[in-house]
């Protein structure tokens, strides 16, 4: 009985750290974390992501055979200080999450979804943000590209 008492005190309590730290991150006053954390994670998002592609690319052996120019342009090489902000990131997530394996548990996770589902809105806009800005980047490398070729 005492240790489901504890898990109970400790859903509790996990509830509500969440609500609040979603009450804060999603206010008025979170605005200032909440621009920044956005761009971090689009510059990690969008480093990872170039950098996942050049490793397939590398580990299918199709480094060697020619890439169209607008590809490389959309997908530049990672330059010294992505490289370090891809593992600042991973070191920051690993500090944040610590060893996810261990303290990993879908129940408790599970009981969280209501209260993740009170900030739905909140949530699908600030992703709906990331998406948009991960996508301008992009458009934006393409037209450089198409600029660079009008440029004679």
């Amino acid at each position: 009985m005492g240790i489901n008492l504890r898990e109970e005190d400790q859903s509790e309590k996990d509830e509500r750290t969440v609500r609040e730290a979603l009450r804060f991150f999603f206010s008025s006053e979170g605005n200032v974390i909440r621009e920044f954390l956005l761009e971090e994670i689009v510059t990690f998002v969008d480093s990872s992501g170039r950098e996942a592609t050049q490793e397939l690319f590398s580990r299918l052996g199709l480094n060697n055979l020619p890439q169209p120019s607008l590809f490389k342009a959309i997908n530049p090489a990672l330059s010294p200080e992505d490289k370090r902000n891809v593992q600042q990131m991973r070191k920051l997530a690993s500090f944040l999450v610590g060893d996810f394996d261990a303290t990993f548990d879908s129940e408790r996770i599970r009981q969280l979804l209501p209260v993740l589902s009170g900030y739905t809105r909140e949530i699908r806009e600030f992703t709906t943000l990331l998406a948009v800005r991960l996508s301008e980047k992009a458009v934006s490398r393409g037209l450089n590209w198409a600029t660079s070729l009008l440029v004679v």
